[in-house]
C-alpha cells in the first residue's frame, strides 16, 4: 500500500500545484471569471479595516501560494492530511466562480459539465487523504491513548507506594514494638 501512496499522491497534488502556481502568478484568470463578485469583495475589503495593500487580488494569489503550497506538502508526504484539508479549503473557493450549467447550449454545457465532474473526483481524492491514516493514528488518538497510558502508570505508581508504605508501617510499627519491649526490660532490670 505504501507504493500506491507513494505514486498516488503525486499524482493527485499535481493538478492543485499547477493551478496554484498559475493563479499565484495571473491571479486576473480567477478575478476574470466572477467580476462582479471580486468588484463587491474589493469594495468591502477597501471600507475594512484590512491594510491598504490587500485586495481581492492579493487574497487570490495568496490562495494561490497556499494551493501550490499544500499540494507540495501532499505530494511529498509532509503532514498529509493537514495540506489535503488546506487543499480543499483553497479549492472549494473556485467553486464559488462556476459558470451557470443551466445557461449553456451544447459543447460549451458539454465542456463544463466534465470540468465540474473533474473538479468533483478531485475533491473526492482530497476527502479521502483527509482521513488517511496511512498506518499512522491520527493526533486526536495517540493524545488519547498518552492519557490513558499516563493515567494507568499513575494508578499503578500510586499502587506501589500504597504497598511501600504498608511494608514501612509494618517496618516501623516492629521497630517501636521492639524499642518498646527493649525498654521494658531495661526498666525492670533497673528496677529488679
Amino acid at each position: 500500500m505504501a507504493l500506491v501512496r507513494r505514486i498516488a499522491r503525486p499524482l493527485l497534488a499535481a493538478p492543485f500545484i499547477l493551478e496554484g502556481v498559475r493563479t499565484a502568478l495571473h491571479p486576473e484568470r480567477e478575478t476574470e471569471v466572477y467580476p462582479k463578485a471580486f468588484e463587491s469583495a474589493d469594495a468591502k475589503l477597501a471600507q475594512s479595516s484590512a491594510p491598504g495593500f490587500v485586495d481581492v487580488r492579493t487574497v487570490v494569489r495568496a490562495t494561490g501560494v497556499v494551493a501550490a503550497g499544500a499540494g507540495l506538502l501532499y505530494a511529498t508526504n509532509r503532514a498529509p492530511r493537514a495540506a489535503a484539508v488546506a487543499l480543499l479549503a483553497t479549492t472549494s473557493v473556485g467553486w464559488v466562480g462556476r459558470r451557470k450549467v443551466w445557461e449553456l447550449r451544447g459543447e460549451e454545457r458539454l465542456r463544463e459539465v466534465q470540468s465540474i465532474l473533474v473538479d468533483a473526483g478531485l475533491l473526492g481524492g482530497l476527502l479521502l487523504a483527509t482521513v488517511d491514516h496511512d498506518g499512522r493514528p491520527s493526533l486526536g488518538y495517540r493524545m488519547d491513548r498518552l492519557v490513558e497510558r499516563s493515567q494507568k502508570a499513575a494508578a499503578a505508581k500510586q499502587r506501589e507506594l500504597g504497598k511501600n508504605a504498608a511494608k514501612a508501617e509494618k517496618k516501623v510499627g516492629k521497630s517501636v514494638r521492639d524499642a518498646k519491649g527493649t525498654a521494658e526490660k531495661k526498666l525492670a532490670a533497673v528496677q529488679g
